[in-house]
């Protein structure tokens, strides 16, 4: 076999290898991220950038193309795929060190083999070559594989989940880095147990945020499922008192038609509003799902008790493209926000709670406002909470917030001396 044949067949190997591995990168990256577009033209154009980004090596003294790939890699994540900022950050954090760990320990484990039989062919040295090449194809669908059951949940992880992750995956990529870097060309083999460790580590990574988005969403369906049972409950309470008033009605009647015989109409009056007040039920029908609508009634009764005058208008019915938790997380911090905020003020009849919510042609609105005393205090462009304990208070805005950016929505705050009011708009549903 001549040496143009082999450097074809070389170029033919790597080639096949490398957008095999590809592949199984980019499935991984779509669990992560949603693409901009699902048009053919742009995942091609995807796969074409891709291999590129794929192969930073590290050797002793030397770093190939390390930090720019990063750079590269950080960018295409913006381009080519939606969510925050510090989401595409976050993926590209966790997956940076898998492919430095793995680029690594192939490519040194050919080399070491060279250095043991340099006299090798060039035939030899091509097929060690593509066997180090291929040899990330199945560690990357094994990576694909576990992944996949993983992290289906991963867009529920808060801001500071996702910061814990970075920082555990940053530390070990920067400890893999500078080992590798300081260790001797003739005895880099020693870093393997720090490439083996920090594969593990962004495979930890990996596994932590399925098991935080999981524990987020139960945690938030278990919510969910308390109002509901709080609805239930209380539809169960008035059904009792709608049947035990229909079983003494004969005698209600009598009694009413006593008063009009005796002609004591104001007797009959007030024994009839009497009545009316036990007829009056505690749930209402806001809107055909189950779970908003138990939400929706959790807080209106909440609202009454604390005396809140309240205006709820929803119109959401067909509305599919956002799920039952983000709905409902959106209702319940907003509401428990407007709630707290109208129980500060100490004359009753200023207590006012306005909620408009609409879903039309695509495209789902919501507006809450309600009356407000205390003053806003704004850092960071944050909202800072009032409570004490600000380590567990103060994420119901920023909850809503990454709500609206999880489905490329927009959201404004504007506020007066004594009004509030969120607005949010989430278009293609």
């Amino acid at each position: 076999m001549t040496s143009q044949s082999i450097s074809q067949l070389e170029y033919l190997c790597n080639f096949t290898g490398t957008c095999t591995y590809v592949i199984f990168l980019f499935l991984l990256l779509r669990k992560f991220l949603t693409p901009r577009s699902n048009k053919k033209w742009f995942t091609l154009l995807s796969f074409l950038i891709l291999p590129s980004l794929s192969q930073p090596y590290i050797y002793p003294e030397e770093m190939t193309g390390t930090v720019g790939v990063l750079l590269l890699f950080i960018v295409y994540l913006l381009i080519i795929f939606k969510g925050t900022f510090l989401e595409r950050l976050s993926v590209c954090i966790v997956i940076y060190p898998i492919l430095i760990s793995l680029n690594f320990l192939t490519e040194n484990i050919g080399y070491q083999l060279w250095d043991l039989n340099q006299d090798m062919s060039l035939t030899a040295q091509t097929v060690l070559h593509t066997l180090t090449i291929y040899l990330r194809i199945p560690a990357w669908y094994l990576i694909w594989r576990m992944s996949r059951k993983w992290i289906p949940h991963v867009r529920e992880l808060t801001v500071r989940m996702w910061l814990v992750i970075d920082i555990i995956s940053l530390s070990s990529a920067v400890g893999l880095i500078t080992f590798i870097y300081y260790s001797p060309m003739d005895r880099a083999y020693t870093s393997y147990p720090a490439c083996i460790a920090c594969f593990l580590t962004s495979m930890g990574a990996l596994y932590l945020t399925s098991y935080v988005a999981k524990t987020i969403k139960s945690n938030m369906e278990m919510q969910n499922l308390k109002y509901q049972q709080s609805y239930y409950e209380e539809l169960e309470e008035n059904q009792k008192t709608v049947r035990k008033i229909r079983h003494d009605m004969k005698n209600h009647l009598s009694v009413i038609y006593s008063f009009i015989q005796n002609r004591d109409f104001d007797g009959a009056a007030k024994y009839f509003q009497e009545l009316s007040g036990e007829l009056t039920v505690n749930n209402r029908i806001f809107c055909k799902n189950s779970i908003v609508n138990a939400v929706l009634n959790s807080k209106y009764n909440t609202a009454l008790e604390n005396k809140i005058d309240c205006f709820f208008n929803i119109s959401i019915d067909g509305l599919l493209g956002l799920d039952d938790i983000s709905l409902c997380s959106l209702f319940s911090n907003t509401l428990d926000n407007a709630i707290e905020a109208c129980e500060k003020i100490q004359d009753t009849s200023k207590r006012q709670i306005s909620l408009k919510a609409r879903y039309d042609k695509g495209y789902f609105s919501y507006e809450i406002s309600n009356s407000k005393r205390n003053s806003i205090t704004v850092k960071k462009n944050h909202l800072v909470t009032e409570k004490t304990d600000k380590t567990i208070h103060g994420f119901g805005v920023q909850n809503v917030r990454d709500m609206v950016e999880k489905y490329a929505g927009d959201m404004d705050i504007s506020y007066t001396d004594d009004r509030f009011t969120v607005t949010i708009l989430i278009g293609n549903l």
